[in-house]
């Protein structure tokens, strides 16, 4: 009997939350809600079709098409759609972009097309769990996820008769995982479409659902080649001998760990090393290789990696500290330093605390968690990170909540998606009335 009155009173209690959230919300986002819960099945379903279609950033024709079908989809809200390729030069495909011309705020929304999974991947399927509370497949939250997120939130939007008026634009890229160099190139329809932007929203997976991302910290790349004076083994460290490449790299390295290891927010990552008597690396295959006797001094030695870092003010220390490392070699050798910049970092501003805020408040009136700005550490770099700096405000993390991106266990919380959406739709409403 008391497990029974025990049961009412949570029952009630529960009713009770869901009418005060609904006290909360116009009309108008009542209806966005019941399009989003109606279809619901269907916004998973399309999930299903995007995931099933291999669109590793290598494989053009495969994001390409996916982007027609997303294209399909926004074309049918009244968008003008267009792909902006890449110069003939460059492997990657180019960036969907749809725009929607009204009076409103100007909203740009951003998403990408690409996974990390490329054709010969053994992880090339959606899988739904037998209790359909999770899904598997590549991109099936990075972003995939993302998209279909972005594609119900307008249709809901759209059925509501709210995009009449809207000034929004959306901007999927087609590399996202790997951006193609010169990303002044490969960014640049981004970029044009962010200029003048009073709210940007990337739409990236979300690693829990109480968490969103206000900042991001940038990255650039580095080349650390040293040389030294090619010998027999035997007359290492001797003055006509000196100490090879190889010694020269590893206290280059080490310096590097000891003096910049313990700044917030900096990373300083070697990826690749390669030395002996001759070395090359491969930028776009990620390979290399190395040639030499272990009886011979090594001549030379290449090492990449990255750098991430919170501004620039932050990245030209690094950068500073790390040339004077280098400029006190080992007896009889030298080394040199390149650095290239990809991704700028998105600075955390009082204007992207506000709009935390504001669908934190309207994730509370949904019956969800309150929200909150993830660690800057715990995330690596977005497409957010390109523009941020041309919008008013900036937000990212919109997608979807799960585990596992980057790997065969990647894996969608499937009432993430219809929640999402449902946060998304209420949030840009508003800000179009």
């Amino acid at each position: 009997m008391k497990a029974k009155i025990l049961f009412l009173v949570l029952m009630l209690s529960c009713i009770s939350n869901i009418t005060a959230a609904n006290a909360k919300l116009s009309s108008d986002e009542r209806v966005l809600i019941n399009y989003i819960d109606k279809h619901k099945k269907n916004q998973l379903k399309l999930l299903e079709n995007l995931v099933n279609i291999n669109s590793g950033t290598g494989n053009r024709p495969g994001v390409e098409k996916v982007g027609e079908l997303v294209r399909t989809e926004l074309d049918d809200l009244g968008f003008k759609t267009q792909w902006v390729n890449l110069p003939a030069s460059m492997r990657h495909a180019g960036s969907l972009v749809a725009r929607h011309s009204g009076p409103g705020k100007k909203i740009l929304i951003i998403g990408h097309l690409d996974t990390v999974f490329p054709r010969n991947s053994p992880f090339q399927s959606f899988t739904l769990s037998s209790d359909q509370l999770s899904a598997t497949g590549p991109g099936v939250i990075d972003d995939k996820g993302g998209v279909v997120t972005i594609l119900y939130t307008l249709n809901a939007l759209n059925h509501a008769g709210k995009l009449k008026h809207a000034n929004i634009t959306v901007v999927l890229t087609g590399d996202e995982e790997q951006a193609e160099k010169p990303t002044s190139i490969s960014r640049n329809a981004l970029k044009e479409a962010a200029q003048g932007s009073d709210i940007a929203l990337g739409f990236e997976f979300s690693l829990a659902e109480n968490q969103l991302v206000t900042r991001r910290r940038g990255l650039s790349e580095w080349y650390l080649s040293s040389s030294g004076k090619p010998g027999h083994s035997s007359t290492i460290f001797q003055t006509a001998s000196g100490d090879g490449a190889i010694y020269e790299t590893a206290r280059v390295l080490n310096s590097f760990r000891t003096t910049l290891s313990n700044i917030p927010g900096l990373t300083l990552n070697p990826s690749i090393i390669l030395g002996g008597q001759t070395v090359n690396e491969d930028t776009q295959q990620n390979t290399g290789s190395a040639s030499g006797q272990k009886t011979i001094i090594a001549a030379q030695t290449l090492v990449h990696g990255d750098l991430r870092f919170l501004s620039d003010k932050q990245k030209c220390m690094a950068e500073q500290k790390m040339h004077e490392i280098m400029e006190t070699s080992l007896p009889l050798t030298s080394s040199q330093l390149i650095f290239n910049n990809i991704m700028p970092a998105m600075l955390e501003k009082n204007e992207n605390r506000q709009l935390l805020a504001e669908l934190s408040d309207i994730s509370v009136t949904l019956g969800g968690s309150s929200l909150q700005a993830v660690q800057t550490t715990e995330r690596g770099g977005a497409d957010i990170s390109y523009i941020a700096q041309y919008a008013a405000a900036s937000l990212d993390g919109l997608g979807p909540w799960g585990r596992g991106t980057h790997s065969q266990n990647e894996t969608l919380e499937v009432k993430s998606l219809p929640e999402v959406t449902k946060r998304a739709a209420i949030f840009i409403s508003r800000h179009l009335d």
